[in-house]
């Protein structure tokens, strides 16, 4: 491996079980151990991608801060990545970056504690052996549950985003770990997500939008596509944080699982068609709205009848088929109105 011209200061410490405490020490983790970031490491994740140490891949302005390469490496290694693991780690960042610098502040300092979800398609999935079947959104895959956890460790450590700091969770989450996997291609009936979103089925892609809690959806006992489309829109409609309703346009991730998928398939179901189906049927009335301190104000004539969408158009629902076949469940992730949903390709070695 060529030797890189790393900028991080270096710290010696006798054994590997000191330097996961002084890592501690030092504030890098998130809670949990983390790699020790060693030169070698670091090195072997830059060259993966092609990266000179200095190469500054973004600025986010509020904070002052840029995000340098070797910055990003050090945090990947940390939270367990692997080299090939790095480029998609990098794209995820892009696609931040791409839609607004500012909102990896703006995402861990809103107090309602949102995480970020990473939807990975394309042939990268299987080359770095991402979990997109069983137990998909637990931390039981190493791709899975490191490369979110990189963004992560980019907040806090480059960006000073620490608990009771800059970080502003009131309750915090569950997903501020982040959460990645990708769709379950090989067996869907639909094109996948990327390609719905005008990339090339060859193309390897990340989708990142900022998202709250996941909510399952256990419709098990439904013959039909729309009674389990149906749940869709119910929970959807009674979403806890149905105040963003009224702030702009809200969207949502249903992860469809294996036999919803495959029932939804059998009945003839398209994206779009199930897309429209749940958007005309997932909304509140602005009176419940009002009634529920979701919306400001008394009821007044009118509001019993006036529809407040969910999601004002079917668009602003992706539907990504992943997940298990030893049960019948779904899950819907609603997206935070800060980053919205935004695919970017992953970049080959430069």
């Amino acid at each position: 491996m060529a030797s890189l011209d790393l900028r991080a200061a270096q710290h010696d410490v006798p054994d590997t079980i000191d330097a996961v405490e002084e890592c501690y020490r030092r504030g890098w983790t998130d809670g949990l151990p983390v790699v020790p970031p060693t030169a070698a490491k670091v090195s072997a994740m830059l060259e993966a991608a092609g990266l000179a140490p200095n190469h500054v891949l973004g600025e986010v302005p509020v904070r002052r801060r840029a995000i340098t390469a070797e910055r990003l490496a050090a945090n990947a290694v940390m939270a367990g990545c692997l080299p090939e693991h790095f480029p998609v780690v990098r794209a995820a960042l892009d696609a931040f970056l791409e839609h607004d610098p500012n909102i990896l502040h703006e995402v861990s300092a809103a107090t309602n504690a949102p995480g970020w979800l990473i939807v990975v398609n394309g042939p990268v999935r299987r080359a770095i052996g991402l979990g997109c079947t069983d137990n998909l959104l637990s931390s039981a895959n190493r791709a899975n549950a490191t490369i979110a956890r990189a963004i992560r460790l980019v907040l806090m450590n480059v960006l000073e985003s620490r608990p009771g700091i800059l970080d502003r969770g009131c309750m915090g989450s569950l997903v501020k770990a982040g959460v990645c996997f990708g769709e379950d291609e090989e067996r869907s009936a639909w094109p996948p997500l990327h390609v719905r979103r005008g990339f090339e089925a060859a193309a390897s892609t990340v989708t990142v939008a900022s998202v709250q809690d996941p909510e399952m959806l256990g419709n098990r006992y439904g013959q039909t596509a729309e009674s389990l489309m149906d749940a869709v829109a119910d929970a959807m409609a009674t979403h806890g944080l149905a105040v963003h309703f009224t702030f702009t346009a809200t969207e949502w991730f249903w992860i469809v699982g294996h036999w919803h998928a495959e029932m939804l398939a059998r009945q003839g179901w398209t994206v779009p068609r199930m897309q429209q189906y749940v958007a005309e049927r997932a909304w509140r009335t602005r009176a419940d709205l009002k009634r529920l301190g979701a919306q400001r104000g008394a009821v007044e004539p009118g509001d019993e009848t006036a529809r407040v969408l969910a999601a004002p158009r079917p668009d602003d629902i992706s539907i990504v088929k992943a997940g298990g076949d030893s049960g019948i469940y779904s899950t819907l992730f609603k997206v935070y109105i800060g980053m919205p949903t935004t695919t970017v390709e992953i970049r080959r070695r430069t």
